[in-house]
Formats: structure tokens, C-alpha cells, sequence
């Protein structure tokens, strides 16, 4: 190797190590962000009551499971937990059935106002909850629907639908053309076009959907407070009545995993799934 070349190779060497540092330095931050407040919330739900955790200590002095007792004894937290999984997987369902139709018109034609709408779809993820929730609950409150859980199905089906609708439109406007012009060219019908094309090509971009759906319902407060409770509880009411005026620490933390563990394995599960079995039907149409 000649001079120049290994004194152009060097600059080289230094910017593949500087970019290498900066991967690692982001990935560390990322760690750190999650997995020390998740850290520190199992470590609040498991202090002894009979031994507080309290400064200089660096972790609690004794562990317990009497938080966890406390809050299925004397919460609502079972009750919660009931209606936050039959909501979600309900209003998952029906924002996919009512976000069909459009997500298919909007990603596979061409019509005036289509960026209009684009826009329009996401206003209800723009706006805050709780605006939303103040003005739903005057009109649920006139039609005889607060206070109901169909009245919940409704409004988190409003507030979850943008998310599958939008994921869907972007894996209907995905799909090639010229795959469909093809399967049309060998004889497929209809039915044989949506079964053996458009839905394995759709299933990723479904899933994802559903993932979203799901959880943005399994976590909404705001909606709930104003047009449910006291009748119907959730997880995040019952979270939010130990981070009110009486802030309750380790009662706070112990709801706290309970709302989050579906969630971080439902993300776990879409990426191992979207991965694997959905992306290789899709592509394997192609």
C-alpha cells in the first residue's frame, strides 16, 4: 500500500470508529431511558411497608409483595383490568372493520382532497384527549351514552381508528401495481385477488395497526375519566387516582408494570412477528 493511500485510509478509519461511538452512545441513552424508570418502578412496588425506602438508600432495604397485595385487595384493579381487555380487543376490531373502506380508497386511488384528508385523519391524534373528551362527553351525555360501555367503545374507537387507518392506507399505497396487473393477467378473480395478494401484502401493515389500536385504547385516560368513570374503571383511572392530590408512590408503581407489561410485550411480539411469518407472506407474492 502506498503512502497516500493509507494517509487517505486513515480519515477513513477515524469515521467509521466516530460513527461506531455515536451508534453505542445512542443505543446506552436508550437502554438507560427505558430500563431505569422500569427499574425503578419494580423497585418501588416491592419495598416492605414495614421498611420504607427512603434517601440515602440506593435500593429499598427489605423487599415485599404487600403493595401488590394492597392494591388487589382494597382497588379496583381486577375490576380494571376485566374491562381494559374486553375494550381494547372490541374497539381494535371495529376501527379495522370502519377504517377499511378508507384506508383502501385512500391508498390505492387518486381523487381531489386526498392530502386534505391525509391531514384530517390525524387531527384527533393532533388535538388534545382531554378537549376531545370535554366536548364527546356533552354529546354522549345528550344521546344517553355516557356513563355506558358502549359509549367507551365509541369514543376510544374515535380516538384509535387515525392509527389504523393511516398504517393501512401506507400498506395499501405500498403494494405494486404491477403485482395486481399481473395476478389479473393469470385469471385471478376478485376473491382470489384479495385473498391471495392484497391480504398477505396488508397483514404487516394490519398488524401493526392492530398493535397500535390496542394499546392506545389499553392506555387511554382522559376519555374514560370524563365519560366513564365512576361506573366503568380502567387501568389508567385507577393508575391516575394514586398520582392525584394523595400521590401514592408504590401503589402508583405496582399499576404502573400492570399497564405497562401487555404493552411492551405486545411491541416485542409485533416486531418478532412482522419479522417473520407476515413479511415473508407478503414478499413472498411478490
Amino acid at each position: 500500500m502506498t503512502a497516500d493511500a493509507m494517509t487517505l485510509d486513515v480519515p477513513r478509519r477515524q469515521r467509521m470508529s466516530f460513527g461506531r461511538f455515536i451508534s453505542l452512545l445512542i443505543i446506552a441513552l436508550l437502554v438507560i431511558w427505558t430500563a431505569v424508570p422500569l427499574f425503578m418502578a419494580v423497585m418501588w412496588s416491592l419495598v416492605n411497608p414495614d421498611d420504607p425506602w427512603s434517601p440515602p438508600a440506593v435500593l429499598p432495604p427489605s423487599l415485599s409483595l404487600a403493595q401488590w397485595e394492597y392494591v388487589f385487595t382494597y382497588s379496583e384493579i381486577v375490576k380494571a383490568v376485566t374491562t381494559s381487555f374486553i375494550l381494547a380487543p372490541i374497539v381494535t376490531v371495529l376501527s379495522f372493520v370502519l377504517a377499511l373502506p378508507t384506508a383502501y380508497a385512500i391508498g390505492r386511488f387518486d381523487f381531489r382532497g386526498k392530502e386534505a384528508l391525509r391531514i384530517l385523519i390525524l387531527l384527533p391524534i393532533v388535538m388534545p384527549a382531554m378537549v376531545i373528551a370535554m366536548f364527546l362527553s356533552r354529546v354522549f351525555y345528550g344521546m344517553g351514552l355516557s356513563q355506558t360501555f358502549l359509549g367507551l367503545v365509541i369514543g376510544h374507537t374515535l380516538l384509535s381508528m387515525p392509527y389504523m387507518l393511516r398504517i393501512l392506507a401506507t400498506a395499501f399505497e405500498a403494494i405494486p401495481q404491477d403485482v395486481i396487473d399481473a395476478a389479473r393477467n393469470l385469471g385471478a378473480g376478485r376473491l382470489a385477488l384479495v385473498r391471495h395478494v392484497l391480504i398477505p401484502m396488508v397483514l404487516p401493515g394490519l398488524f401493526a395497526g392492530a398493535v397500535f389500536t390496542f394499546i392506545t385504547s389499553l392506555e387511554e385516560f382522559n376519555l374514560t375519566f370524563v365519560i366513564g368513570t365512576p361506573t366503568f374503571q380502567t387501568i389508567p383511572t385507577v393508575l391516575f387516582d394514586y398520582l392525584g392530590y394523595h400521590f401514592v408512590r408504590t401503589n402508583a408503581a405496582v399499576v404502573s408494570i400492570i399497564l405497562m407489561v401487555p404493552s411492551v410485550a405486545l411491541l416485542f411480539i409485533a416486531e418478532r412477528f412482522l419479522k417473520t411469518e407476515y413479511l415473508s407472506s407478503a414478499f413472498g407474492k411478490l
